[in-house]
């Protein structure tokens, strides 16, 4: 075999050991991938441990800090009892005792109602001594009272209801509920009187025992108004009770007998069986109770406020 033949040999053989290489390689990258092709599952747990990674490596170059202090929870704030009363009586002010209170002032009213029931007041046992006393009706949600206070916004009407408010006397554990009746230069009043046992710290259980019309009483001054509005207008009525003036004295003096006369009158007795009858044993829950204000519950929900007036 001469040289040419031999460098010839010697060239194929490198070619094919070229070949050969370049195939086992592209077989083993092939195996390389094949074995390195990540799901979208491994894509995702990949890219949180990189992050997870990437976050712990930023907390490490961190400098230390001092440790934090423990977080203060904020307080409720707390609401005095006077400023739930004042808002109350806020409210109240321009129902005339619930008569023309609307759905959502009654609501707001209930839930005033409801924080001084739960703050209770310093006295709310009916044994103490700061249930005795007279009080008058703010408010209250009763059907037919508020019936009956509705009266007062009819025009022509000349009947008048004036204080309603009842007077509990602990030392005779007797109950009085008196409505005042206003007439033109007349009025007069309807109470009833009911016997009451304390059931509960908070209840007290009454049975109504008789009902009076009151003497009425004329009233002495009939001395007119300066002025007078009607139908928008304002009329001067000074002239006319300057001309009146001897009339009016007179008939004053008329008036004050006829009243002297009149208070000689026992009240009269309203006969109450059939009322009895219907009504029965009446109930009255305490629900907050200090010296000025007193919260009373009865049946059907109905609500009363009432403040101490002597």
């Amino acid at each position: 075999m001469n040289v040419t033949t031999r460098r010839l040999q010697c060239n194929i053989q490198k070619r094919e050991a070229r070949m050969l290489g370049s195939r086992s390689w592209t077989l083993h990258s092939m195996q390389l991938r094949s074995a390195c092709v990540l799901t979208p599952k491994d894509l995702f747990v990949s890219k949180k441990a990189h992050n997870v990674l990437t976050r712990a490596s930023e907390v490490d170059n961190e400098a230390p800090s001092s440790p934090a202090e423990p977080a203060q929870l904020s307080a409720p704030l707390a609401v005095s009892v006077d400023s739930i009363k004042s808002a109350l009586l806020d409210l109240i002010c321009g129902t005339e005792r619930g008569a023309v209170a609307r759905s959502e002032v009654r609501a707001e009213i209930n839930e005033l109602v409801n924080q001084l029931e739960v703050a209770g007041g310093p006295h709310a046992d009916v044994s103490s001594a700061s249930l005795g006393g007279t009080w008058e009706l703010l408010y209250c949600n009763a059907p037919q009272l508020v019936a009956l206070l509705g009266l007062n916004r009819l025009p022509l009407l000349p009947l008048r209801v004036g204080p309603v408010t009842q007077r509990i006397q602990p030392a005779s554990s007797t109950l009085e509920n008196c409505v005042q009746l206003q007439f033109p230069m007349l009025q007069t009043s309807l109470s009833t009187l009911s016997s009451y046992t304390v059931a509960s710290p908070k209840r007290l259980q009454f049975t109504i025992q008789s009902g009076r019309l009151h003497t009425p009483s004329i009233e002495a001054s009939l001395e007119l108004p300066a002025t007078l509005s009607l139908m928008g207008q304002t009329l001067d009525l000074s002239p006319l009770r300057e001309a009146l003036a001897p009339l009016t004295r007179g008939a004053e003096g008329l008036a004050a007998s006829a009243s002297d006369l009149l208070g000689q009158a026992p009240a009269l007795e309203v006969p109450l069986e059939g009322l009895q009858a219907a009504a029965g044993e009446g109930w009255q829950l305490t629900t907050y109770l200090d010296e000025e204000m007193r919260i009373t519950r009865g049946d059907g929900g109905t609500v009363y406020v009432f403040r101490k007036c002597a």
